[in-house]
């Protein structure tokens, strides 16, 4: 696919203010000091769509050389919402999709984020208790919006207890692409049975991911 000439993208970042965190590229932070992630969250949709941007949760590992990999892609698909982290521990080929989940690392194009937090507001009055990757989904789902399901990840979860929305569990993915690179493994390989063990080793070596952490 052809690549397009970009307008600068922005980046913002999610987060409440209590966790200490240094990602290496510039970025604007989007706080929810009254732990309202749906509600926040609907907000920073609307903030963010005046521009090509990147929402960031404040809890990730970013690839090596994340900042050119990302806008290279983004190039690809320039007018498509794109979802860097999702489905973390399934495999599957980059395609387009209706199943949204999980707010990682998304691009969305200039203008969309609004359309998707309007209609997220209108899913609201219907599923009142839904958290907002629900109702992005069915917001998503109801505009007709679909959205590029992206691989291999570009970020990786660090499995924090969530200060925005209370979530906990394991929410890594064994398909980052530094753990591919540092295995020397192409993603088109990394579902057989041996190499999906070594990727699930390192990602459960503490060392090696605390190192990447920092």
């Amino acid at each position: 696919m052809n690549q397009q000439k970009l307008n600068n993208i922005k980046f913002f970042v999610r987060t409440t203010g209590e966790r200490k965190f240094d990602y290496d590229i510039e970025f604007e932070l989007l706080v929810d000091k009254r732990h309202d992630p749906v509600g926040s969250f609907i907000r920073q949709l609307k903030i963010i769509s005046g521009w090509d941007t990147v929402l960031l949760e404040d809890d990730l590992v970013l690839c090596k050389n994340f900042k050119e990999i990302i806008e290279n892609i983004i190039s690809e698909y320039p007018n498509s919402v794109i979802n860097f982290f999702t489905m973390p521990n399934i495999y599957f080929s980059t395609h387009f999709d209706c199943r949204f989940s999980s707010n990682q690392c998304t691009y969305y194009p200039r203008g969309i984020a609004l359309k998707i937090a309007l209609e997220m507001e209108e899913v609201r009055k219907i599923l009142p208790n839904a958290q907002y990757d629900i109702l992005q989904r069915t917001a998503m789902e109801r505009l007709g919006i679909l959205h590029l399901m992206y691989r291999p990840c570009l970020v990786q979860h660090l499995d924090n207890d969530s200060f925005i929305n209370n979530a906990i569990g394991l929410r890594r993915s064994i398909y980052f692409k530094d753990y591919l690179d540092y295995l020397d493994i192409e993603y088109e390989d990394a579902f057989t049975y041996e190499n999906k063990k070594k990727l699930t080793e390192l990602m459960n070596s503490m060392d090696y991911f605390i190192n990447k952490s920092r």
